[in-house]
């Protein structure tokens, strides 16, 4: 078994490598497993991983086919999704690759992965739903949750956090801090399991909607949005609930908050880049927070007709 750190970027990235499926198994912490080799040949296993306070992330490699014997921490939650277009079976129940799996704490299950299997897995620690259960009604989905895989998570959502999880699980992959990284993880799990819990109505006063409204335009200033907002960080600043800052939105401007926020940067990114004050279009776009360079180019073009190089060179030949 080898140990790597990752380079001094505060990002507390560590990889493993192992030859041997037990010492797999066993590299993964904060929870029991039990690997056994099902395809014939040498084992070579690979997990990137960060341990933040409430949330232990990693992308698992390996090279053969095993059958994972699993149990998370009692009062936790595991979220597992493959992270290479492959599939595999939960509780003898084959999956797709654009499903989310889940499984409370403190139940055995058992995964069944294919040769050269990548997965993206997630432990949610049950300090997590303690901190946050007033605040997003996150507490009963720890014993509700019967079914094997979250079928409510729409594909672009996942889509969005597999192109996070890449980022955040590659070396020297982003320049923020080990806490930025922190909050925006802690905020997409919560995105996500927002989407599973059942909702009751909610009722706003329009004086309030107003008073909400005008909170978060003060609150979203240029400079703020030089770093990554998260809908948490935006609701303690308004002083309202997730739900609350969800329907205050819809109502005023039909679209949700982190649409709203991501709309706001891209006309950031079109003033800096129209302006020649960055370097790169890369530069540009990460300076308002847009780490997936190739997902910030297609929603670029969709809301302005063009991509950024076209804004770009269409600046540089006027001037």
């Amino acid at each position: 078994m080898q140990k790597q750190s990752a380079p001094a970027n505060e990002s507390m990235l560590c990889t493993l490598h192992s030859y041997d499926a037990n010492h797999q198994a066993d590299n993964l912490v904060n929870w029991q497993q039990e690997y056994d080799q099902l395809s014939p040949g040498s084992f070579a296993g690979t997990i990137h991983e960060i341990n933040f306070s409430h949330i232990h992330a990693f992308r698992e490699d390996t090279n053969l086919g095993l059958r994972q014997q699993c149990r998370v921490e009692d009062g936790g939650l595991w979220l597992g999704f493959s992270a290479n277009a492959k599939s595999c079976r939960i509780n003898n129940e084959r999956t797709v690759t654009d499903q989310l799996l889940c499984r409370p704490g403190s139940l055995d299950f058992e995964l069944l992965t294919p040769d050269n299997f990548s997965i993206f897995g997630l432990v949610l620690h049950k300090s997590l739903f303690s901190e946050y259960a007033n605040e997003a009604n996150l507490q009963p989905i720890c014993s509700i949750t019967d079914e094997l895989w979250l079928d409510t998570i729409d594909e672009q959502t996942l889509m969005t956090f597999r192109q996070y999880l890449t980022l955040l699980l590659t070396p020297a992959g982003s320049r923020w801090s080990q806490s930025t990284q922190e909050h925006i993880l802690q905020d997409a799990v919560l995105e996500l399991l927002s989407q599973v819990q059942p909702s009751s109505p909610i009722q706003v006063a329009p004086q309030q909607r107003q008073r909400i409204m005008a909170r978060v335009h003060q609150y979203l200033t240029e400079t703020r949005l030089k770093s990554p907002v998260t809908i948490n960080e935006l609701c303690q600043a308004v002083h309202v609930s997730r739900r609350t800052l969800q329907y205050t939105f819809n109502h005023c401007c039909d679209m949700s908050p982190k649409q709203y926020i991501q709309l706001i940067r891209l006309n950031q990114v079109r003033r800096a880049l129209l302006n020649c004050e960055h370097d790169s279009i890369a530069e540009a776009a990460f300076d308002f927070g847009f780490f997936h360079l190739g997902q910030f180019s297609h929603d670029y073009k969709r809301l302005f007709g063009e991509t950024p190089q076209q804004t770009r060179l269409r600046e540089v030949i006027e001037v």
